[in-house]
Parts: structure tokens; C-alpha cells; sequence
């Protein structure tokens, strides 16, 4: 693994620390956000078609 392209973040959220680790990749057909909105789309087309599904509540 090639240490430039390797980045380590830290964030806490909610009293919760999260420790995230990224590597980027020279063969990656798609970024990130490209891979994230994707889920995201996937999961909203999914949640339509179920009419049963309860809208997610937040944590406050």
C-alpha cells in the first residue's frame, strides 16, 4: 500500500469516535461519491417499492 494515497480521518459524532480509512485506487472506475449516491439511489427505489416501509427515524 502506498502510503501517499492512504488518509486516515478521525470525527466524533454523537460521543461516538469514528476512525475512517481511505486508500485511493489507480484502476477505480468510479469515485467515491459516485459509489455512495449509487447506494443511496438504490435504497430510495428500493424504499418506494415497498409499501410497507416506515420512514427512518433520527436519533436526536
Amino acid at each position: 500500500m502506498n502510503a501517499e494515497t492512504q488518509h486516515v480521518t478521525e470525527r466524533n459524532i454523537g460521543g461516538i469516535t469514528y476512525i475512517i480509512e481511505s486508500v485511493a485506487s489507480e484502476s477505480a472506475k468510479e469515485t467515491a461519491y459516485d459509489k455512495i449516491r449509487k447506494i443511496i439511489e438504490n435504497e430510495a427505489k428500493h424504499m418506494t417499492k415497498n409499501e410497507n416501509t416506515e420512514p427512518i427515524e433520527r436519533a436526536s
